[in-house]
């Protein structure tokens, strides 16, 4: 019986083409029907004639019940050597006047192709890299023997992530923590979904009652289709692969990021974040080793190592601004002494820890000036630090330095001699020049003492007040328990005479005190009275996220206490479903969480929680690519906040600039308002 196939095959290739077969029709027959899918698909890639694996192919796709093999058992299995005696029709042809090839194709490519994703379906991965490195030529020139190269390469180095993930799936199921491994298995298998250790795992989840992920598809959405969107899904997919391989694994992650908010269960774009979000972490890990090398060697006093590893922060990191900066002042010729900058755990984003030089940027020198022509101004309290004093370069040469020194003696001793005979003139007539400088004795006691004070009031009639300012004494003020005993003293029992409370929202007191009531509260105090009735008002709207904000802001001037405490507890409590998206978003990975609050989103659009992050991880988005000079993408994000809350008009003012700046260049005026844009 011949051989079921090409007869022109090598013997080796017939037998194995044969034993596959074999293993093969075991498979269908055990009821495995994929894997017998996949083995016929093997053998016909080696062979497409075999007749065997086309038949059981067939039987495979046109039945889902039992699969009959047994009349193919034998089928190819014949001796691979009988194949020399077929009879040979073309024999006594004469080629002569036939016009053939000098030579037939050579098969050599075919049968590395067929090793090659043998040993990659068998995941030896190790042989496969081996032989590959022996024939790199053949592969240098088939794409095919490259795709297989670059998939194994990629499986082996996401291996030791995979284990990890793996091991602590494991640790998660013995600690019953079903819900975690289930995550950890999801994120293992978008890794490499064809591990065996999923398996195993998967069935244990399974028999844990977990919901177990599903196999991650190689698209999470059709990008093939017609429609508009699966032509913007492409589009951006190819935008951030093109960005993720010009390594620019930020502008990838901007890219993929903004498939969301068409398919907000895209697959594929969460596996290309997550491994970005990966190589940018150690990315940004080497980054900020380097930086910090360098400026170790800058306070070691060897700029020419520093200017080194800065050269290569730059080479790794492009827009990382301080080494540039750095490296511009050493290629002055401007030695910068820079203060320490503590390298922060979770550092995400490098233009965050610019130190300040000794030399400011003219950025920095112009910003105060500018700051009333800026379209939008900051918000209080994002004022700049004042620049510090410019220096000129040192000079170098001997004669202008001894002229210089000269020049500072004489007019320096002049100076000081006029300065010496005015303040001996101004000593003299100091009654007569200063009228009104004689220092008045204050009353003893006066701030030090609020007891002392307190006391003098009552005994002027000024009872009201003086109990106002008793229980303005905290109870960690040593003063504390006398004033309990003189408000019961007084009849302190009574409310005090307090103005009325300003409106919600209302950072200023509604009546100003008069000469008998309450005295006016200090800024700082209005200001909190002003944020805790704004997040009573907010959580009485069940907007908690802004109302934990307020909260957490007028805590910051004094603590909270009693039923402001409460309010505080409370509201924490009501926001715990969405504690790991706040923390991320206060982590700045605004998007590694779009896509989940995207899912809430839809489940629950009355959730101003929800909306509220969402619109705030666009807003910062968008800002952080108006510091990038892209307003293209910096208006793409405000367009989805604006879709979320339309009424908002801080928003639309961002919108509208972003606009104007897509096709206007980036003047001076731009570049000074975006860099002092805060993050929400």
């Amino acid at each position: 019986m011949s051989y079921s196939g090409n007869p022109s095959l090598p013997s080796e290739a017939k037998q194995r083409i044969l034993t596959t077969f074999d293993q093969t029709l075991e498979l269908a027959r055990e009821g495995s029907r994929q894997e017998a899918l996949l083995g016929c698909d093997f053998v016909l890639r080696m062979d497409p004639q075999f007749q065997p694996a086309q038949v059981l192919q067939e039987r495979l796709r046109s039945n889902a019940g039992p699969v009959q093999v047994d009349d193919l058992l034998g089928a190819g299995a014949a001796n691979p050597q009988a194949t020399q005696q077929v009879f040979d029709p073309f024999a006594d042809l004469n080629a002569d006047g036939l016009d053939l090839p000098d030579a037939l194709p050579d098969s050599s490519a075919s049968f590395l192709r067929d090793e090659l994703q043998s040993l990659f379906d068998q995941r030896r991965f190790q042989d496969l890299m081996a032989l590959a490195e022996r024939e790199r030529t053949a592969v240098a020139g088939d794409l095919e023997l490259q795709r297989i190269v670059s998939s194994a390469q990629e499986l082996m180095e996401s291996e030791p992530y995979v284990l990890k993930f793996l091991n602590g799936a494991k640790q998660a199921l013995q600690a019953h923590q079903a819900d975690e491994a289930a995550r950890l298995l999801e994120k293992a298998r978008a890794l490499d979904a064809g591990h065996p250790g999923l398996a195993t795992l998967a069935r244990a989840l399974g028999t844990a009652g977990a919901a177990v992920p599903p196999p991650a598809a190689t698209y999470g959405g059709s990008v093939g289709g017609d429609s508009e969107s699966d032509r913007r899904i492409k589009e951006l997919l190819d935008e951030g692969q093109r960005a993720f391989d010009a390594h620019d694994p930020q502008g990838a992650i901007d890219a993929w990021s903004r498939i969301f908010l068409i398919d907000i269960d895209h697959q594929e774009a969460s596996r290309r974040i997550e491994m970005a979000r990966r190589l940018k972490a150690e990315s940004e890990r080497q980054v900020e080793e380097i930086f910090h090398d360098g400026l170790g060697r800058l306070e070691a006093g060897d700029p020419d190592g520093a200017r080194q590893a800065f050269q290569r922060v730059l080479e790794i990191q492009p827009g990382y601004f301080a080494a540039r900066e750095y490296l511009q002042q050493l290629d002055a010729g401007i030695v910068p002494t820079p203060k320490p900058i503590p390298k922060a755990a979770g550092h995400r984003d490098a233009t965050a820890a610019q130190p300040v030089l000794s030399v400011p940027s003219e950025m920095e020198r112009s910003g105060q000036e500018l700051k009333e022509e800026i379209l939008v101004p900051p918000e209080p309290g994002e004022q700049p630090a004042p620049a510090p004093e410019r220096k000129g370069p040192k000079r170098t040469a001997a004669v202008r330095e001894g002229k210089a020194r000269r020049l500072f003696l004489l007019v320096g001793g002049a100076v000081l001699l006029i300065a010496l005979v005015g303040g001996w003139f101004a000593w003299q007539n100091r009654e007569q020049l200063f009228p009104n400088s004689q220092e008045q004795t204050p009353a003893a006691g006066l701030s030090q003492d609020p007891i002392a004070r307190a006391q003098r009031l009552h005994a002027s009639g000024k009872t009201a007040i003086a109990l106002n300012q008793l229980r303005r004494i905290g109870p960690s003020d040593p003063h504390y328990a006398q004033a309990q005993k003189l408000i019961a003293e007084w009849g302190g029992g009574a409310a005090p005479e307090t103005p009325p409370p300003a409106p919600a929202g209302s950072e200023e007191t509604a009546v100003a005190p008069g000469p008998e009531t309450t005295p006016a509260l200090t800024e700082s105090e209005q200001r909190r009275q002003a944020l805790l009735a704004a997040a009573r008002k907010e959580y009485a709207d069940r907007s908690f996220l802004l109302a934990l904000r307020r909260l957490q802001r007028a805590g910051a001037i004094a603590k909270l206490e009693g039923d402001d405490a409460k309010l505080l507890a409370d509201t924490q409590k009501q926001l715990a479903p969405i504690a790991k998206q706040i923390e991320f978003f206060q982590q700045h990975e605004w998007e590694y969480i779009m896509r989940d609050l995207y899912i809430l989103h839809e489940s629950d659009p009355t959730n101003r929680d929800v909306t509220q992050l969402l619109v705030d991880c666009n807003y910062d988005l968008a800002v952080r690519d108006l510091q990038r000079n892209d307003a293209t993408k910096a208006a793409d994000w405000l367009k989805e906040a604006v879709k979320l809350q339309p009424n908002d008009e801080l928003l639309q003012r961002q919108y509208l600039f972003a606009q104007t700046y897509q096709e206007r260049p980036k003047d001076l005026l731009y570049r000074i308002y975006v860099k002092y844009l805060p993050y929400r």
